[in-house]
Parts: structure tokens; C-alpha cells; sequence
């Protein structure tokens, strides 16, 4: 099986089974010629997403639509709109041949990934404090959050559905376009920061990101403007040391 199939069949049984399709992977035939531009293809979006976030897909990799699809099993049509969504995500580029090839992802990109969120979110923060923008929605996603009470693949979505809530505080339907333009991708650093985190100890881990978001919580509660961007900063220090060590500095980026 090849590093592409095998990471397939881990994202089949952890997505799909949640989207009420089949968990060994995409079917053949008829069933799967009806879902594979709109169910198989951002399952394909995330298979090859995850594999150049982690660098398994390295920078220069052609990206050959007939031979990915051999790979995953779907036909062309899946993977050829899956292309078109990593490209709009900045992951891959059609060069001037027409081929497609992989951009990668390395320690810059991730830096300028958090910055960027960063920027985004505590815009939001502030829009939402000063229209004093109604809290429940956000208290209900870190309920949410809270209760699910180890490192799971649902926790990386509840952790984005969180965000997400904060970004819609803003009151600004711009500002969440902009930010969900990203977010595929600020999901897949998480879910890969993640996994490497709790092989030593989930729970632990499961700690650690819920002491990062329940003081956020309370600051934004407070209407602490300053205080909840300080704690901001933090938790995104702490999505680039799971990732690659290396942390962000004081000011939410790294690099400048």
C-alpha cells in the first residue's frame, strides 16, 4: 500500500464514517460516480492536504490526476476538483506545462499561516468586544469542547467550530469568509500537531489545549480586550510548537 493509500484508508475511517459514507473508503460504480465531486472530492482534498502539511508530499511533487486517482480509487473528476481547492489554499500550483505540482508546506509557511490567523481573530476579538456582541454561541463551543474530555479527531473540528464562533462574533460576514478561506488548513496543522502530541499522553494534551482556551474564554468574557489578544498569542504558540517546535514569538508571529 502506498504512503498516499495508507494515509487514505486513516482519513476514511475518521471523516467519511462521520459524513455517512462508507468507512473503508470511496465506493466504485454508480454510488460513487453520484458523491465523488461533492463527498469524495474534499475527502481527497483532505488526504492530500494532510500528506504536504506533514511533508509526506514534499515541494516539487507532480501531482499526476490519473495516478492519485489510481491511488485513492476514485475517478479523475474527484481529484481533479480537489486540485482546484489546494491551489485556491496556496498548497499547489498548475505550472505554465499545465501540470500540478505540490508547493509545500515548511516551517515559513506555518509561521505565516498563524500570523495571518492571528491578525484575523483578534480583529474579531476587538469588533466583537466593541459591539458588545452577544456570548452565549461561544460559551455553548467551549462547552462543547470541554466535554469531550480527550485528544479525538472530533476535538480538532470542535476546537475550529470554537474559532469559527469567535470569528462570527466580529459581526463581520468579510472577515469570517476571509478566515474560512484558511481554515482547511489551519485544521489540518492542528490534526497533525495533534497526533504527534498524544501518542505520549492524549490526556495530558487534551489538558493543555483546553487551559489554553477557557482563560480566552473568560478574558472575552470579561471584555478584556488586551488581555484575551495576550492569550491569543499564547495558544497560537502553542499550534506551532506542536507542529515544529519552534513556538512563535511575542508579537503572534515568527520571522518578521
Amino acid at each position: 500500500m502506498t504512503p498516499l493509500r495508507d494515509r487514505a484508508e486513516a482519513l476514511a475511517r475518521t471523516r467519511l464514517v462521520q459524513l455517512g459514507g462508507p468507512a473503508s473508503g470511496p465506493a466504485s460504480g454508480q454510488h460513487a460516480t453520484k458523491l465523488g465531486r461533492s463527498i469524495y472530492s474534499g475527502w481527497v482534498a483532505g488526504v492530500l492536504r494532510e500528506a504536504i502539511v506533514d511533508g509526506t508530499l514534499a515541494a516539487g511533487t507532480p501531482l499526476v490526476e490519473m495516478r492519485v486517482a489510481e491511488e485513492l480509487a476514485v475517478s479523475r473528476g474527484p481529484v481533479r476538483s480537489a486540485l482546484h481547492v489546494l491551489e485556491g489554499e496556496g498548497l499547489v500550483r498548475t505550472l505554465p506545462n499545465g501540470r500540478t505540482s505540490v508547493v509545500g508546506f515548511g516551517t515559513e509557511d506555518l509561521q505565516d499561516l498563524l500570523r495571518v490567523r492571528y491578525e484575523l481573530e483578534s480583529t474579531a476579538i476587538r469588533w466583537g468586544v466593541e459591539r458588545a456582541a452577544p456570548l452565549a454561541p461561544l460559551e455553548r463551543a467551549l462547552a462543547a469542547f470541554e466535554v469531550e474530555g480527550e485528544t479525538t479527531p472530533r476535538l480538532v473540528e470542535l476546537d475550529i467550530a470554537f474559532h469559527r464562533t469567535l470569528l462570527e462574533c466580529s459581526g463581520s460576514r468579510f472577515l469570517l469568509e476571509a478566515w474560512q478561506a484558511i481554515a482547511p488548513v489551519i485544521q489540518t496543522v492542528i490534526t497533525v500537531g495533534n497526533r504527534r502530541l498524544t501518542v505520549a499522553d492524549p490526556t495530558q494534551h487534551f489538558g493543555r489545549i483546553i487551559s489554553s482556551h477557557r482563560p480566552l474564554m473568560d478574558a472575552v468574557r470579561r471584555r478584556e480586550t488586551e488581555e484575551a489578544l495576550a492569550l491569543l498569542r499564547d495558544q497560537f504558540g502553542l499550534t506551532g510548537s506542536m507542529f515544529d517546535g519552534d513556538g512563535l514569538n511575542a508579537d503572534g508571529g515568527a520571522g518578521r
